[in-house]
């Protein structure tokens, strides 16, 4: 219930905006994009994605990112939803700078991730590690940052819900797709669980610490995240308790860029009726190396990923054509174990 307070504060805020006089409306942008996409395995998708931003004052934000797709994928609440919405002042005076941000957002921090509205620039399907961080992890509270001469960061998040996180990959495995979960979403783990980013059914606020170095072409980050939960089952959520660490970084050279992150950790489950604590070991890696074309990219990527001993890894290549315009155009190839998927796909971005 907290949470969807603060998202709708937040929206609130937002709409609020077309009141306002003129100089504040103008504050107000938009932008997003829409895709279709076909994979060998006969899907067919579709989704819209929308950023709305308001920004009356320089050091004074809000953003609602908005989701609509065509498959919910099995989820309850699945198919139309906020993604992200936040309030955020920034405070700069000479070499130092503090950003706060309320609400619910992506954690700072993805090295693949780093366009508008989380996508990625690289591949049209995200490594195993953020396809993760996609469906399970949004921060639902308070994020503090303070930075030196725009180089050095450090960073505290304290946060509600997200007290299903670690289900996904320790139940059912790791998975390579870009499902964006929505704020009050329920996705399925297996046939009878859920898992959800926003549901608060243990009361405990979890954190995240990170720091963070930067230059023009390369950035380093280490980021440990704590959902303190109670490990235990909430009618069809059962929340894990996960620690767990990433340390990622980028570095980039004319048109090439070289990322990798490394996410490694535990995730616990009690079981009640012995009161027994089942832990696992879980974690996901990968190294992408990208080259910008003149009209379009064209991107390579490594993952491998752990739950305990079972070890799995994956090949990703991917294109995009960008001719002038709206238009982007993509073709992505996975190879992992046996399978093989082969996806196309067709956006148009848009804005006012």
């Amino acid at each position: 219930m907290l949470a969807m307070r603060r998202t709708f504060g937040v929206l609130v805020l937002a709409a609020a905006s077309v009141a306002l006089p003129v100089r504040a409306v103008d504050a107000l942008q938009w932008s997003g994009f829409a895709l279709a996409r076909a994979t060998n395995d006969d899907a067919l998708g579709a989704q819209i994605q929308l950023g709305v931003d308001w920004r009356p004052l320089l050091g004074l934000g809000a953003h609602v990112h908005l989701l609509a797709r065509d498959e919910s994928d099995g989820s309850k609440r699945g198919r139309i939803g906020i993604v992200q919405a936040y309030l955020e002042q920034n405070f700069e005076r000479g070499a130092h700078r503090v950003r706060l941000t309320e609400g619910a957002f992506f954690l700072p921090g993805s090295r693949e991730n780093v366009d508008a509205l989380w996508e990625s620039p690289y591949t049209i399907t995200p490594s195993a590690l953020n396809s993760w961080i996609g469906e399970e992890f949004r921060p639902v509270g308070v994020d503090a940052a303070y930075t030196l001469r725009r180089q050095w960061t450090s960073g505290i998040t304290l946060f509600t819900g997200n007290d299903t996180l670690g289900a996904l990959p320790a139940v059912r495995g790791w998975a390579m797709r870009d499902h964006w979960a929505l704020l009050g979403e329920h996705l399925p783990v297996d046939e009878e669980y859920f898992t959800s980013v926003s549901a608060e059914t243990d009361n405990n606020l979890g954190f995240a610490v990170r720091g963070r170095w930067n230059n023009d072409r390369a950035t380093v980050q280490l980021t440990h995240i704590d959902n303190r939960s109670d490990a235990l089952e909430h009618g069809d959520l059962v929340n894990w308790d996960t620690r767990f660490d990433i340390l990622g970084a980028d570095y980039s050279a004319g048109d090439w860029t070289i990322a990798a992150e490394y996410g490694w950790g535990v995730t616990d489950v009690i079981d009640e009726e012995s009161g027994q604590r089942f832990s696992s070991d879980i974690d996901a890696s990968y190294v992408l190396v990208s080259r910008a074309l003149a009209r379009g990219r064209v991107s390579l990527r490594g993952d491998i990923f752990n739950v305990d001993d079972d070890e799995g890894h994956a090949l990703t290549a991917a294109y995009f054509w960008s001719p002038r315009g709206p238009i982007r155009a993509g073709v992505e190839a996975i190879f992992t174990g046996d399978d093989r998927r082969l996806a196309l796909e067709v956006r148009y971005a848009f804005s006012p």
